[in-house]
C-alpha cells in the first residue's frame, strides 16, 4: 500500500512544512520541509518551495510505508495505513516496531497508537495530541468502501473476510466474495439489524470497521 492524498496532508499538517532549514537542538543535521533532515545536503542557507517539500515528504515516506508493509501483519483500510505510516514517520521504525509487537488485533492497534506515544518527556503533550489525531484518523471510515457482493474478487474481500473472522466467523481469507462468504454476510448483517440482502455497502462496512 502507498499513503494516499489525505494521509500526505495529515502528516503535513502535524509535522509543519518550513521552507527555510533550521536545525532542532542538539541535532547534526538541518531539517526542512515536512520534517526532512539527515541530509548533508542540507545547509543553513537551503529553501525550497512548497512543491519541493512536498516531493521531498512523498520519496522519504517510501522507507516508512515500507516499514507499515512489512512489519504490520494484519490486513488494513487505507485511514488505517496513512495513521500508521504517520506514526512510523514520527517514531521511527523501533516505535512501530514496538506498538506491532504489543497489538494482535485492530483494536489493539487503535488503543495501542496512544498507549505508546513516545519516549521525549518534553515534548509529551504535543506527541499525545498527534497520537490522539493519529488514532482518530486509524478509526475512521474510509468513506470510498468499494460494494461487495457475490462474485467479488480483490483485496477488500479479503479485508472483509478479514474483519467477519475478527467477529467469530471462519472464512477463508481468500479474497473470493462466494456463497459462503454471502451467507456469513447475511447473518452478520441479521445481527446487527441491517438489511439482510448478502451486499456489503457503506453501511455494512460502517459496523463493521467501527461498531456503527
Amino acid at each position: 500500500m502507498r499513503t494516499s492524498d489525505k494521509g500526505i496532508e495529515f502528516i503535513k499538517k502535524h509535522e509543519g512544512v518550513r521552507l527555510k532549514a533550521y536545525k532542532l537542538p542538539g541535532e547534526q543535521y538541518y531539517t526542512i520541509g515536512a520534517g526532512h533532515s539527515f541530509d548533508p545536503t542540507i545547509t543553513a542557507n537551503t529553501v525550497w518551495t512548497s512543491a519541493q517539500a512536498e516531493a521531498a515528504l512523498r520519496i522519504d515516506l517510501q522507507k516508512f510505508e515500507k516499514y507499515v508493509n512489512d512489519l504490520v501483519p494484519i490486513p488494513l483500510t487505507q485511514s488505517q495505513f496513512d495513521a500508521l505510516v504517520s506514526y512510523a514517520y514520527n517514531r521511527g521504525k523501533g516505535g512501530l516496531k514496538q506498538l506491532v509487537d504489543n497489538s494482535k488485533t485492530i483494536e489493539d492497534y487503535s488503543n495501542n497508537i496512544v498507549k505508546y506515544w513516545g519516549s521525549a518527556e518534553r515534548y509529551k503533550e504535543a506527541l499525545i495530541k498527534r497520537r490522539k489525531a493519529e488514532k482518530a484518523l486509524f478509526d475512521s471510515l474510509d468513506i470510498n468502501y468499494p460494494t461487495l457482493k457475490n462474485g467479488s474478487k480483490n483485496d477488500a474481500v479479503r479485508l472483509l473476510q478479514h474483519k467477519l473472522n475478527e467477529k467469530g466467523y471462519q472464512l477463508a481469507e481468500d479474497g473470493h466474495f462466494g456463497a459462503k462468504t454471502e451467507q456469513v454476510v447475511k447473518e452478520f448483517q441479521s445481527t446487527n439489524r441491517l438489511t439482510v440482502n448478502g451486499i456489503v455497502s457503506q453501511k455494512t462496512w460502517a459496523v463493521l470497521i467501527n461498531g456503527y
